[in-house]
């Protein structure tokens, strides 16, 4: 999964500092607030595993949402190895 540093890293091999984008970050607070507000308690690692799996699953014409954040963390949950 990617890290702060290497998103930097490539954004400032690929893109001028005055190109615009998009972008949306989701970090571990993130999906432990999320399922918190469902009654889950997540730990500092499942929440990393659980954006793991977002990172690597996520399907790009949808894009992450609350949605995509909750059925990973239920997946996550269901399927511990």
């Amino acid at each position: 999964m990617p890290r702060v540093a290497d998103l930097v890293k490539r954004l400032n091999e690929t893109y001028q500092p005055d190109d615009l984008v998009a972008t949306a970050i989701w970090c571990e607070a993130d999906v432990i607030k999320r399922a918190k507000e469902r009654g889950i308690t997540l730990t500092s690692e499942q929440a990393d595993g659980i954006l793991d799996l977002v990172d690597r699953k996520q399907d790009c014409e949808i894009g992450i949402s609350w949605t995509t954040i909750d059925c990973f963390t239920d997946y996550y949950l269901e399927n511990p190895s």
